[in-house]
């Protein structure tokens, strides 16, 4: 009898304590999200990273690669082609890069392994983070350069057929790589066209936040609003809400619409809002890039086709 009940408590340790353990195996002993071991490293190297030129990040490129695996699973769908992945993590390895050398040291935000375990359970995380790895390996030290410096690598999930120009979008002349480019590749996403209806009193409110001192009523709602600006892509870039012009951006986060490419009429007595894409338009479309990839394309190939003029070398 004693040895029945020995017998039955060491199985339900074993129990236990093997997801555990699995999970140590994958997380090399190492319970921290990556986020800690990038900033002691920066405060202990800060004197010998202000004195370094160009792109070094010192003694912190082994703990950069590991915390770009959360990054990019935070970033994009892991059911994209593989050469979709390794295109984003380049883009999330040049982020990280600028961030690392920006004052404030603001870094992507990242997944940590014991998150990624609760997300999709041991056999998802297994299955995951060996695509992420493989990705991030794949791509070692290699960022998006313009002009010999790391670039902002925008991305968006979906595009509105068209990924936008930075001059236009922006009004900027310092971004020339985010030239815009064509992506009807986009057009069969399910996230590429969204049809809203808004009751008039909905919306009146959110102009009213726009633009509490106009004089906007129900009855004269798409009279006191228009889009008075679009850019080649046909993203909204300056709106007019009475007697105050905002950017199509802020419109769009004010009404929480899925990008600024966006089309309003009244439609039996509703507000009927169109948008296409999703996201801002910049730089990359996640979708695209995953259309390209199946298409044959490697991930050099689509960070060449939405990125303009730029090269891809590893970091120095």
């Amino acid at each position: 009898m004693k040895e029945k009940i020995k017998t039955c408590l060491a199985v339900c340790i074993l129990v236990l304590t093997v997801p555990y353990v699995v999970t140590l195996v994958f997380q090399g002993g190492e319970t921290s999200t990556g986020t800690e071991i990038i900033q002691e490293a920066l405060k202990e190297g800060s004197a010998e990273n202000e004195e370094n030129s160009g792109n070094k990040i010192a003694d912190t490129e082994l703990d950069t690669e590991d915390y770009l695996t959360g990054v990019l699973a935070k970033e994009i769908p892991l059911s994209y082609q593989k050469e979709a992945v390794k295109a984003q993590a380049v883009i999330a390895r040049t982020a990280l890069i600028l961030a690392l050398e920006t004052e404030d040291k603001k870094l992507p935000e990242s997944m940590s392994r014991e998150e990624m375990l609760e997300l999709w359970g041991q056999e998802g995380f297994e299955k995951n983070y060996q695509l992420l790895e493989e990705a991030v390996e794949a791509t070692e030290g290699e960022i998006l350069l313009y002009d010999g410096k790391p670039i902002q690598a925008a991305f968006h999930a979906v595009s509105a057929g068209k990924t936008r120009n930075a001059k236009e979008a922006l009004q900027r002349e310092d971004e020339p790589y985010l030239a815009g480019a064509d992506s009807e590749m986009d057009i069969p996403s399910p996230d590429f066209l969204k049809v809203v209806f808004m009751e008039k009193e909905e919306f009146l409110n959110k102009l009213k936040e726009i633009s509490p001192e106009s004089d906007i009523t129900e009855a004269n709602l798409l009279e006191t609003v228009s889009v008075t600006e679009r850019d080649s892509a046909d993203y909204a870039v300056q709106v007019k809400v009475g007697e105050q012009t905002v950017t199509g951006e802020e419109f769009r986060d004010c009404l929480n619409l899925n990008s600024a490419c966006f089309y309003f009429k009244e439609v039996e007595n509703k507000i009927r809002i169109v948008t296409k894409g999703l996201g801002h338009g910049l730089g990359l479309s996640q979708y695209g890039a995953n259309e390209l990839a199946a298409g044959g394309k490697n991930y050099k190939e689509i960070l060449q086709y939405y990125y303009k003029d730029i090269t891809i070398e590893k970091n120095k």
